[in-house]
């Protein structure tokens, strides 16, 4: 009888202990997906899970065959975090695509054992590469959200999806940065539900998103090209040149803390752009669009970035024949004709209460500015 007792105690401490040592808790996919740097032959797709996995995406090719694609680098196959990002390269240029996440748990990671544990995966999801020509292209544009991620799901709600090829979030989507989770419900949950995980978007450094501990591991959340947040690219017939105007006030602000370096960054930034308006494909371009967070023109009383801007970058973009500026960060909804800017390009500045859509084809930049509710506020035609 004793022994029996003995042995029933021993079971149980033995499944106590190693119940303790189980995450009940399922694997799950907690944000995301959502696609980044699309080209006409890549695209990056990010989400997240609840727990450590190997990330992997199940491509289906037009003609039904499937492709398994994971990343490595040094030699080991990327995973083990939380966060995922899988590149995918080898497309067709304005082809259709399916994909489905693939993510396995890592349960235990030793020196010579891995254990595994349960294997996810999503939905098929479709997703066109950009046309390596195009005579047109449709986007529209966000920006100054400031986390109110309801308003951005309006915006949504009275956007034509199906229609956009892209978008661009110009910016202060948030008010900081300090933990990843303000990301997500700021704007990356209501992206992914909407359309994030089937069409791109561009996400613009605004003065905000610098702000707060996190701000320094943004990249960690999206692909830039060139791993910069200056670039450009094409997309029909638009060359697009994207800027980033850094904090509004000057590096030695008391509210940096010492810790802000942007005067250095920008000229960096501005020797890139005096390469980039010389390069073939902005040269050979229909249009040539700048999106940048802070409005670059020539006026009085502006913040010291914006003057900062204005004295270095403006002569440059003057030389560089731009069809369009579209920027952001005033809160307010103004257009300055070419002759305005003191730059000889036309500007549209978006205020935090609208959303911009812009189709451009070979007759014209069309560019209609939206309400909360989907009213139509002003309608632009640049030809």
């Amino acid at each position: 009888m004793k022994r029996i007792a003995f042995i029933l105690s021993l079971s149980a401490i033995l499944i106590r202990s190693f119940s303790q040592g189980i995450d009940n808790d399922n694997f799950i996919l907690t944000h995301g997906p959502w696609l980044q740097n699309m080209g006409t032959s890549e695209v990056t797709i990010i989400w997240t899970t609840n727990k450590p996995a190997i990330p992997g995406i199940t491509l289906t090719l037009p003609d039904g065959k499937t492709r398994f694609v994971r990343n490595s680098h040094d030699g080991m196959i990327d995973g083990g975090g939380t966060l995922h990002k899988v590149k995918i390269d080898g497309l067709l240029p304005a082809t259709t695509y399916k994909y489905s996440l693939n993510s396995v748990q890592i349960l235990k990671y030793q020196a010579y054992k891995v254990y595994y544990g349960d294997t996810l995966r999503g939905k098929q999801i479709s997703f066109n590469t950009m046309p390596s020509q195009s005579p047109n292209v449709c986007f529209t544009v966000f920006n100054d959200v400031h986390e109110l991620s309801g308003k951005m799901a309006s915006y949504l709600k009275h956007n034509d999806i199906t229609s956009q090829d892209l978008y661009f979030f110009n910016g202060d989507m948030m008010d900081w940065l300090q933990d990843p989770e303000e990301l997500y419900l700021a704007f990356l949950d209501t992206a992914s539900f909407y359309f994030a995980g089937s069409k791109p978007f561009i996400y613009i450094r605004g003065n905000h998103e610098t702000r707060g501990y996190a701000a320094r591991e943004l990249k960690k959340w999206f692909d830039y090209k060139d791993d910069r947040f200056y670039y450009s690219f094409t997309y029909g017939p638009c060359h697009f040149t994207v800027l980033d105007s850094g904090e509004d006030k000057e590096d030695n602000n008391k509210n940096y803390y010492g810790l802000a370096d942007y005067d250095t960054y920008r000229l960096e930034e501005l020797k890139w752009l005096k390469e980039e308006i010389e390069s073939i494909p902005f040269k050979s371009a229909k249009y040539r669009i700048v999106m940048v967070h802070q409005p670059i023109l020539r006026a009085e009383n502006q913040n010291y970035a914006m003057t900062f801007l204005s004295e270095n970058f403006g002569p440059v973009l003057k030389k560089a024949d731009i069809d369009l500026m579209m920027s952001a960060h005033t809160h307010r909804n103004s257009f300055y004709e070419k002759d305005k800017t003191g730059y000889g390009y036309p500007l549209l500045v978006n205020s935090n209460n609208s959303f911009v859509e812009v189709n451009a084809d070979n007759n014209q930049i069309k560019a209609v500015v939206k309400d909360v509710e989907g009213k139509v506020i002003s309608e632009y035609d640049f030809k």
